[in-house]
């Protein structure tokens, strides 16, 4: 079995999702690669070896080094610990990325939490907002305190400085942040983030979650230190965009991604081969649903601020322009490459109202009432129901000043049907 990855490495985009990282079946001439659902595999005298040095179990002084650590994770002997579909998607993502490694897990959550996890050692403090997914930031702000004891520096007070007269930078584990926060869609000043960082903890990575952009519309490595910073995915949205899979995708530097392996395996938050292979066949489109994701959410926001006066309505999108937009996201803004979230609340109105919203929609069969996000399909939700259901994180970003707030996944639909709902359901509800 051959993998793509020298061939594709120059490749545009488009084609590194089609092509890179595949395994070139050769017993049966499949032009893409199967499933392989065996649990376990051949053993053989190379395996053997580089387990022995991993554990430790002939010379407690030996050290496997990163390459061969990474040669092991892509032998193929376990399927919780390595699988041939699983490394397909490692490889993908990493040529897409253009960093040295990725590792796929059972979510985004295992994403997240082996990142962390594999990075926290020893360390007092994370830098982070309250502008995050609802689960994220429990553990974030909650878990990681109870259990392991690190605290959290708010993003705005590391940004101002104020830690450093009681904290010292090699404190400080990493700062986390989403590139287009859940459910506000803030950008975080990355180029700030990153100067204060190389000037007051170098060694400290940023860890950022690229959900809603995705690397189609915006790459972070070109911003970011491959070497030191680690981007991570929930590929259950628009990396796999059929909402059929549950997924997350964790990528940096090899001695980085090691780690969070580790802890993805000591865990067991390991992807299944066929979830996988459902994976990689939706990044083979990504490109082109963006496309359509970034066209038809900027046809709906223009509908929206159109019927706003009207219908009192108050959205929420680096659009609007009333956020303040970094230097590096000022082209995604001008282009509109934003991906298909919008989030609004109806004004003068409350959650029975919204709720009632969301099932004319639903009933109309064009936009579904439910959570989650980034498929094909239009999606509508109340984020304090679903994505940021905690009274703390509810509290911190002011989530109950607006009564009807609503999370509009814009799918790949006839934009004209979608807007069509949306008047509908407005006229309903605003009459």
């Amino acid at each position: 079995m051959e993998s793509k990855n020298k061939k594709s490495r120059y490749y545009k985009i488009g084609t590194k999702l089609l092509h890179s990282g595949e395994i070139e079946e050769e017993s049966c001439g499949s032009v893409i690669t199967p499933i392989y659902r065996a649990s376990t595999y051949n053993l053989n005298e190379d395996v053997y070896c580089l387990i022995k040095k991993y554990c430790k179990t002939e010379d407690l002084n030996t050290k496997i080094n990163d390459k061969e650590l990474k040669e092991l994770r892509y032998r193929f002997f376990y399927t919780r610990d390595s699988n041939p579909n699983v490394a397909v998607v490692q490889r993908k993502m990493a040529m897409i990325e253009e960093c040295d490694d990725c590792v796929a897990t059972s979510s985004g959550m295992g994403a997240i939490s082996s990142t962390i996890l594999s990075i926290i050692k020893g360390k007092k403090y994370i830098v982070s907002t309250p502008n995050l997914y609802g689960t994220s930031f429990s553990f974030i702000f909650s878990e990681l305190e109870e259990i392991y004891g690190v605290e959290v520096i708010k993003l705005e007070d590391f940004l101002s400085k104020k830690w450093r007269k009681k904290i010292d930078g090699y404190e400080i584990s990493a700062v986390y942040v989403e590139s287009l926060s859940n459910p506000f869609l803030l950008i975080p000043p990355l180029e700030e983030i990153r100067e204060l960082r190389d000037e007051l903890c170098p060694e400290t990575p940023i860890i950022v979650d690229n959900t809603f952009l995705t690397p189609v519309n915006y790459k972070l490595f070109s911003i970011l230190d491959s070497e030191r910073d680690i981007v991570l995915y929930s590929a259950t949205k628009y990396l796999g965009g059929h909402s059929d899979v549950v997924a997350g995708i964790a990528c940096g530097s090899l001695s980085k991604i090691n780690k969070v392996w580790e802890k993805m395996a000591l865990y067991g938050c390991c992807l299944d081969a066929e979830t996988a292979y459902y994976l990689e066949r939706g990044l083979k489109t990504l490109h082109l649903r963006m496309e359509r994701h970034n066209h038809n959410m900027y046809e709906v926001f223009k509908y929206l601020v159109d019927v706003s006066e009207k219908c009192r309505i108050k959205i929420f999108h680096p659009l609007n322009g009333k956020y303040q937009i970094p230097d590096f996201a000022k082209t995604l803004v001008e282009q509109k490459r934003l991906g298909g979230v919008i989030t609004f609340n109806i004004n003068g109105k409350n959650e029975k109202d919204g709720i009632r919203f969301m099932n004319i929609l639903h009933e109309r069969g064009v936009i579904k009432h439910a959570t989650s996000l980034g498929g094909v399909e239009s999606l509508i939700s109340m984020p304090y129901n679903t994505s940021q259901p905690t009274w703390e994180q509810q509290e911190m970003l002011g989530l109950k000043n607006y009564r009807c707030l609503l999370r509009l996944s814009v799918g790949i639909e006839d934009v004209e049907d979608i807007i069509d709902s949306l008047d509908k359901a407005f006229k309903e509800i605003c009459r």
